[in-house]
């Protein structure tokens, strides 16, 4: 707590320091033309004066509000992320705004087919950047969708979650247009073989200075093979409703100066046959209501995380529908559409925290395979991974089929580890070098690494230990013991506390990099801010323990982060330019963790709006590897570097899971108990809200909870599992405070923090709080 006051002292200092209001009015105004729109200057130096120094500024002002940090506090700090690159800052779509890859039906692997619908509507591409696609014109009919961007509303989701694109836009003369898009099929066995893009165009010309001409424009001439379709070799493409006029390959509609028109279209992702299929109402309509439909029940399977604030409800809804889309793939529809084995894994654990089981078994069983029959691929650090993971997984599911089955190769895995152990001299026991990342071409003595395996050998081992396994699990559990009696003492050699009091723990026991005075000013730095998360969040370092406190303390101080979103030099995104200065939300799940293993509430709440606001796109959730801060070449609009990213959305979904649960861990990483609504917004609590969880997968069995304030009281209900030895914590918002906690007639104590311990109960539990303000 005293490393926390004097961080929040030194950050109020500089603060009062900066000229008042630096960020303020930080957005510059859009340009009345529609031309290339750039950044202010007074905005860009408030920018650079933030991720130039070594405290989350921006962070520590939204945290010493009264009400602490909002989303829309957190969105006024930078302009929106719309636009996406890849290598060498090529734009990424001939627009250069992002796509939504969306798909129906699909596997518990993910699907196969996607159509990438651009954001700015003026683009349907098929599977892949540089395929097929179909592009929208409006205005003369030269205009493409979304050209001006001041005219444009970008894409939103349908009921705020749902994978249907919506946009709007004013074309030159006034004409306006809303544009609705999505994925499905139709008629079944008898309509089209693959997915369809459904479009649905409203074109209103009422108050406009001219009329408009709407042309749909594949990618290459088709031919017009019947009246409402161009087909490509025979096999249709493109269905139109009615009123087109076909010309050279296009589709086109003319609208007169003072009416309004509908244009349907079927844009038909590989070429079919189709003859049942039309593009109309009724035909969109239905094949809208069985997308809407399918995906209200698919969301609704699985654990139900409640909270009273739309935007971070709808935006766990989209995420959720991305990651079960997705599969195992850490991007998709661009050179990034692979396997990476941590983020998958990640992605894996969240699936399976949200109750979606099937998602996350289909990822660790493609890494198992991927790894065996690609088997110079093998890491510790990848080894490790897949312990912890599928250790993890068993734990939330008691799935013994899935062990069973992956117990052979799991063991592979284990030796695997053994087999990099050093058997003699100095560094017995220590791991054989390897890369620190994959984007790292040498070698290193790490200390990720072996923290990584050492944290999924005892987990798995622990779980072959309750489900019969004793031979297996003492060998994994050997391995772990023999690997941290030789770690700690060379990583205690090489630790470094500073002279703010926080310790740095370096990422490598040899040709140690660092201390860093700001993480990101160097590649190494930035690497060490993505990468060493993950041995901060295996338990390596106990919770609340003086290593951990000058852990904390380092990372807050050092520029790890901004607006709670994880930072990185983002190289790629700045076409390796010097400056590079950006954000990696791939990599915050890892630390949110940490962070609520060593309950620091108010960095959580940061963090969940940090990566809401700035982490991903405005009301449609995608993320990036990397994302620009510092304007790109002077441009206003934010970029991101080959999106979408599942890493992101998982490390989104996890910082909301540990504001709602968090699981205590013991000595060697083993669950010890829940903690439960540790770290809501404070508003989260104001008079007529709800908050909690209903099934909600732990180590200890599905937790249910709910807290409904309403007036002076907090009604809170619990169904919890036995052994959970659980604490309830009450987050009032500022001003207020909790006057008394009942167990029926009987008053249960609470400590100053407002936390109930409730390690004596399980089963359905009703308490009752009362609030007083003051």
């Amino acid at each position: 707590m005293r490393a926390a006051r004097t961080l929040a002292t030194l950050a109020a200092v500089l603060l009062v320091a900066l000229t008042a209001g630096a960020v303020k009015g930080a957005r510059p105004a859009a340009a009345s033309t529609c031309g290339p729109r750039w950044a202010t200057a007074a905005y860009t130096g408030s920018v650079r004066q933030a991720v130039d120094s070594g405290l989350d500024l921006w962070g520590t002002r939204l945290l010493a509000t009264p009400g602490g940090p909002t989303y829309a506090a957190a969105q006024r700090y930078l302009t929106p992320l719309l636009h996406a690159v890849q290598r060498k800052q090529r734009p990424l779509t001939p627009s250069g705004f992002y796509y939504i890859p969306l798909s129906f039906h699909f596997t518990a692997y993910g699907s196969t087919v996607f159509a990438l619908h651009v954001a700015d509507g003026s683009q349907i591409i098929t599977r892949y950047v540089g395929g097929p696609s179909l592009s929208i014109y409006v205005g003369k009919g030269n205009e493409r969708y979304g050209a001006c961007e001041s005219r444009l509303q970008p894409a939103r989701l349908a009921g705020g979650y749902l994978p249907i694109v919506q946009t709007s836009y004013v074309d030159a003369a006034g004409v306006r247009y809303r544009q609705e898009s999505f994925v499905g099929r139709s008629y079944g066995a008898f309509g089209a073989k693959s997915v369809i893009s459904f479009v649905k165009l409203q074109v209103d010309a009422r108050r406009a200075r001219a009329g408009a001409t709407a042309r749909l424009v594949p990618w290459k001439r088709l031919a017009h093979t019947a009246p409402d379709r161009l087909a490509l070799r025979g096999a249709t493409r493109l269905i139109v409703s009615d009123g087109a006029e076909f010309v050279d390959g296009v589709v086109r509609y003319r609208v007169a100066r003072g009416e309004t028109a509908t244009v349907y279209a079927a844009w038909l992702n590989k070429p079919s046959d189709a003859r049942y299929v039309h593009a109309d109402a009724k035909t969109y309509d239905t094949a809208r209501n069985v997308v809407a439909n399918f995906w209200t029940e698919r969301l609704s399977t699985g654990a139900q995380f409640d909270v009273p604030e739309p935007v971070v409800r709808n935006a766990q809804l989209g995420i959720l529908s991305q990651q079960i889309a997705f599969g195992w793939r850490y991007s998709v529809g661009n050179p990034y559409e692979e396997l990476s084995f941590a983020e998958a894994l990640d992605s894996a654990e969240v699936n399976a925290a949200y109750g979606y089981p099937s998602v996350a078994k289909a990822i660790i069983e493609f890494s198992l395979n991927r790894l065996k029959k690609k088997p110079k691929r093998f890491t510790a650090f990848r080894a490790g991974h897949i312990l912890s993971t599928a250790a993890y997984y068993y734990q939330l599911t008691h799935d013994r089929t899935f062990l069973a089955k992956a117990t052979p190769e799991l063991r592979r895995l284990v030796d695997g580890i053994a087999g990099r152990q050093i058997r003699s001299g100095a560094k017995r026991g220590l791991l054989e070098p390897e890369p620190l990342s994959s984007d790292i071409p040498y070698s290193v003595e790490g200390v990720v690494a072996p923290i990584e395996a050492w944290q999924g050998l005892l987990a798995i081992g622990r779980v072959w230990s309750v489900t019969g396994n004793r031979g297996p699990a003492e060998r994994a559990r050997t391995v772990a013991l023999e690997i941290s009696g030789a770690l700690r003492p060379a990583l205690r050699r090489e630790l470094k506390r500073l002279k703010d009091g926080s310790l740095f723990v370096p990422d490598a026991l040899t040709g140690v990099r660092g201390p860093f005075d700001r993480l990101t000013a160097t590649r190494e730095g930035s690497y060490w801010n993505l990468m060493m998360p993950y041995a901060l969040a295996s338990g390596f370092f106990p919770a609340h323990s003086t290593a951990a406190r000058g852990i904390v303390r380092y990372v807050l101080g050092h520029g790890s982060r901004l607006l709670g979103v994880t930072r990185a030099d983002a190289h790629i995104v700045y076409a390796n330019k010097p400056y590079g200065s950006g954000l990696g939300q791939v990599y915050g799940l890892s630390m949110a963790r940490f962070l609520s293993d060593n309950d620091h509430p108010d960095q959580l709440v940061l963090s969940l709006y940090g990566m809401l606001a700035v982490g991903m796109t405005p009301n449609t959730y995608i993320s990036g590897e990397a994302i620009s801060v510092v304007p790109v070449n002077g441009a206003y609009e934010r970029s991101m570097y080959m999106p979408p990213n599942a890493g992101g959305n998982a490390s989104y979904l996890e910082t909301l899971r540990q504001t709602l649960i968090h699981e205590r861990r013991g000595r060697y990483g083993a669950p010890t108990g829940l903690d439960l609504a540790f770290a809501t917004p404070r508003a989260w609590l104001a008079d007529g809200k709800d908050v909690g969880a209903t099934n909600a997968p732990t180590s200890f069995g599905p937790v249910s909870y709910s807290l409904s304030r309403r007036g002076a009281s907090v009604e809170i209900q619990l169904v919890l599992p036995a052994h959970a030895h659980a604490r309830l914590r009450i987050r009032l918002p500022a001003g207020e405070r909790v006057a008394s906690v009942s167990l029926g007639a009987r008053r249960l104590p609470f400590s100053s923090a407002a936390t109930v311990d409730l390690s004596a109960l399980h089963g359905a539990v009703t308490l009752r709080a009362a609030v007083r303000q003051g």
